[in-house]
């Protein structure tokens, strides 16, 4: 990388945003400090597609626990899906998030939107920020206690508590708001552009109450080693959480390229591979076949090529 190169990439991406991984990574070489900024993009979007099967499970989870349980002669829908959002007693944000999708607002006055939305609809468009205050929902319309302790077994059919007096118990429910929140932050992180490595100091999962404080379990990160080790153990607790949620999708998610990619990213190989993004060795189709066996041994990341053009990457996964 050139100096004219690095001065445009700090306008491009800004100096404050670069200085970050400047005062904690401290890269000998401009093109190194680049090569961290394209990690981090490239485990952020390996994150972001893992987060998006959980989410897409969980809201099909949830709604279809809820959608049976508040099925009535007033619902409209069947017992699969239908409208059960209209028979909680949400918060005030909450409701006006279903409103906002179901409604349109004039001459400040909300009015039904036209052709009506079905319900599969109305949950699809719901953020992830919406279902942990799932959780926070006590009481229906009528005033009857929702029964977490019975719904959340549906939503987690693979957990190894099954119990309803286990899910019952309040201590219970925020170990699971906690995980949840904790790929929320994820999540928000990655959607507004923030480096994923920087994260803040370990707690327990649990959820702050009046008369309860996490426990510190840990400082946070202060070296590569560090981020990796933390990386590693977010990337373990959504998979544990996609797992409770569905079998299925766990095994799926454990046989894709994303997986083995995110795995190779969190490694110290993956990392390597980054800071030297510049130098990356280029061979041709037919060098990279006599070669195979040398470059797995030396663990080499190589760009194949076809009259010049690169046509496909071989990275390394252990």
């Amino acid at each position: 990388m050139q100096a004219k190169d690095f001065q445009e990439l700090q306008q491009d991406i800004s100096l404050p945003r670069l200085s970050s991984y400047q005062h904690f990574f401290k890269p000998k070489e401009t093109t190194e400090l680049y090569g961290y900024y394209c990690w981090n993009e490239a485990i952020s979007a390996a994150f972001f597609r893992l987060i998006g099967i959980v989410e897409i499970t969980l809201r099909n989870k949830l709604h279809c626990s809820l959608s049976h349980h508040y099925y009535n002669p007033k619902s409209s829908g069947s017992k699969l899906s239908n409208d059960w959002y209209l028979f909680l007693d949400l918060n005030k944000r909450s409701e006006e998030n279903i409103l906002k999708i179901t409604h349109y607002r004039k001459n400040g006055k909300w009015h039904p939107k036209h052709p009506t939305l079905s319900h599969d609809d109305v949950i699809s468009r719901l953020t992830y920020g919406f279902w942990p205050k799932v959780l926070d929902i006590k009481n229906d319309k009528q005033n009857q206690l929702v029964p977490w302790g019975r719904l959340i077994p549906n939503v987690l059919p693979y957990h190894r508590q099954k119990s309803e007096g286990y899910w019952k118990k309040v201590k219970h429910q925020d170990i699971l708001y906690a995980r949840l929140e904790m790929i929320g932050s994820i999540r928000n992180r990655i959607a507004h552009f923030e480096p994923i490595w920087k994260q803040g100091a370990l707690y327990e999962e649990t959820r702050e109450r009046q008369n309860k404080q996490p426990k510190r379990l840990e400082n946070s990160p202060s070296n590569v080693q560090e981020v990796l080790v933390r990386l590693r153990l977010i990337h373990d607790r959504t998979q544990e959480l996609l797992g409770w949620l569905s079998q299925s999708r766990l095994k799926s998610y454990q046989k894709s390229y994303t997986y083995r990619q995110l795995n190779w990213l969190l490694s110290q190989n993956g990392i390597d591979t980054y800071l030297a993004l510049q130098g990356q060795n280029q061979l041709s189709q037919s060098s990279f076949k006599r070669s195979l066996a040398r470059i797995m041994k030396q663990q080499k990341t190589v760009n194949i090529t076809k009259k010049g053009n690169v046509v496909g990457v071989f990275y390394p996964v252990k």
